[in-house]
């Protein structure tokens, strides 16, 4: 559900100027992981709290002892938590955590109760003392949640692989698993070098990311960052954010492949019959993909199952490794 999110949350950003989860894709600004009051722990064998950092907005968070009822609004912080903490302390999780269509810990937060937005109600039920929720999340529910002593983390930046590993580092400091965050990043940058290795020196098609809502991946997008990994080159890299593609500027581009999130499979059988388009490569040698939603739209240490599924159909002869996200 999050690619759902980053490509609708454009649209709610040109109409309200608001802020989502993937930071409308348009903003590449990020907050260091070092904006924090306390001496990070991820050299030492134990975590020191109090903790306090800043999170995306701006606001002060303090997590007096270590967490041990983790709320998680976000599908990302789902995945992220499920890899550096054990089920016992993960309290809540989204539902779209258990759906394997946009999920890659279902197993893991299997018997975790989950709730579908953010309800205050349903945060404060389980008697969290952490909560993790997006920049989107409306105010009022960050207030409640706050006003009954209890820390909540909103994020903003998710729009590249450093993104991503500033969040989990972010994470692993305030639940007190400093080291493992620091060995999740590590292995995330391994296995992502272990794929450009191996489509070095092989010819970069050009990719197109576009989807039924009629946008496509441009530059400041997880899925620029997961083409270029890939070996490829992003056809909409010119363009900003998550921009709105005309038919006309499909055919100019004239991109090699065309991928799209495997839940939005019918569009791609759609667009390869639509009349106007015969004439772009991709439609014409049909290299029209899906890849698997869950891995496409990740914001965790997932992504890197994303880069190496668009590795696999833009180089189908490379020796493209096997790789498991950690959670």
């Amino acid at each position: 559900m999050q690619r759902t999110y980053q490509v609708l949350s454009f649209l709610a950003c040109a109409a309200a100027i608001s802020t989502i989860v993937a930071g409308c894709g348009t903003s590449t600004a990020q907050n260091s992981s070092g904006n924090s009051n306390s001496t990070s722990a991820a050299s030492t064998t134990a975590a020191a709290f109090p903790v306090t950092l800043t999170d995306d907005t701006g606001s002060k968070v303090t997590v007096s002892a270590k967490p041990m009822h983790i709320a998680s609004g976000t599908e990302g912080t789902d995945e992220i938590l499920s890899a550096l903490v054990p089920k016992s302390r993960i309290a809540l999780v989204t539902n779209y955590s258990a759906d394997p269509t946009y999920s890659n810990v279902v197993a893991q937060v299997k018997g975790i109760p989950q709730m579908a937005d953010a309800d205050p109600e349903k945060i404060l039920s389980v008697h969290p003392d952490l909560v993790l929720l997006a920049s989107y999340t409306k105010a009022g529910v960050v207030t409640q949640v706050r006003n009954a002593g209890v820390p909540v983390y909103e994020f903003n930046d998710f729009n590249s692989v450093s993104d991503i590993e500033k969040n989990i580092k972010v994470v692993g400091e305030l639940v007190g698993e400093d080291a493992k965050a620091t060995q999740l990043v590590g292995h995330m940058d391994s296995q992502i070098k272990s794929i450009q290795s191996a489509v070095a020196g092989e010819q970069k098609p050009t990719v197109l990311d576009f989807s039924s809502y009629g946008f496509a991946a441009g530059s400041s997008t997880t899925v620029n960052e997961m083409i270029t990994d890939a070996g490829g080159t992003n056809a909409a890299g010119s363009l900003n954010g998550w921009a709105k593609v005309s038919d006309e500027q499909l055919v100019k581009m004239n991109p090699d492949v065309i991928i799209d999130s495997s839940d939005d499979k019918a569009f791609l059988q759609k667009l390869a019959k639509q009349p106007d388009l015969q004439s772009i490569t991709a439609i014409k040698e049909h290299h029209l993909y899906s890849i698997n939603s869950a891995d496409l739209s990740s914001v965790s240490q997932s992504i890197v199952r994303g880069i190496a599924d668009i590795a696999k159909v833009l180089h189908p002869n490379a020796q493209i490794p096997d790789v498991a996200s950690e959670g």
